[in-house]
């Protein structure tokens, strides 16, 4: 714990080198720290049983990052199907003034893998807003085995997807997943999230506000 709270130090002091300054010509304008509010964090999956995924967001509104300790799959001799693949869906609502809305910027999954030869270990980040018909925003890493050593998915996002305008709430959904294919190889093979995965927000006022 107390490593992910250095890490969240860090992280305020990131937000306040990326955010915007308020009426910036680029239009992208933070609403004040003290107007952003978490209303719910919910997680569910294989990958995030209850009590073993947690969600912290920085003051600005622009962090958040999300630490796991069960999240861990593997493959071959002796595994099945469910021990190769997890999942963790993270939901967070956030309140914010009327006329602001926002998008994911940068994605950081981080995490350790031992690989043996002819497996692929594959980690995905994909981002979504609850009730909006746009597409999901994903970033997806392949590592080849053999491999043992830390690995690092750090992405910004090609396609901005914006939170709906007209709304003063917004849901937004972190779909993460990690894979070890094919399960049926000679050697044991295991792959995990160890550090706390990371994404940076921005923030714009509506075209209309």
């Amino acid at each position: 714990m107390r490593l992910l709270a250095n890490l969240l130090l860090a992280g305020a002091a990131a937000a306040a080198v990326i955010t915007p300054p308020r009426g910036n010509t680029l239009g992208l304008v933070s609403p004040a720290p003290g107007e952003i509010k978490i209303l719910n964090v919910t997680a569910i999956g294989s990958g995030c049983p209850a009590g073993h995924a947690f969600v912290n967001v920085d003051a600005t509104g622009t962090i958040f990052d999300v630490a796991f300790d069960e999240y861990i799959v593997s493959a071959g001799p002796g595994t099945s199907v469910s021990d190769s693949r997890k999942n963790c869906r993270i939901s967070i609502n956030l309140e914010f003034p009327s006329g602001y809305q926002f998008s994911v910027i940068e994605t950081r999954f981080t995490g350790y893998a031992s690989l043996s030869e002819g497996q692929t270990g594959t980690c995905r980040a994909g981002y979504t807003f609850s009730g909006d018909n746009s597409q999901e925003v994903v970033f997806q890493k392949n590592i080849v085995a053999p491999y043992e050593d830390n690995y690092n998915l750090l992405a910004g996002v090609g396609v901005e997807s914006f939170s709906r305008c007209g709304s003063t709430t917004a849901i937004l959904n972190v779909n993460s997943e990690i894979r070890i294919t094919p399960i049926s190889t000679p050697n044991k093979g295991t792959m995990t999230v160890r550090n706390p995965y990371k994404a940076k927000l921005q923030w714009r006022r509506c075209s209309s506000a």
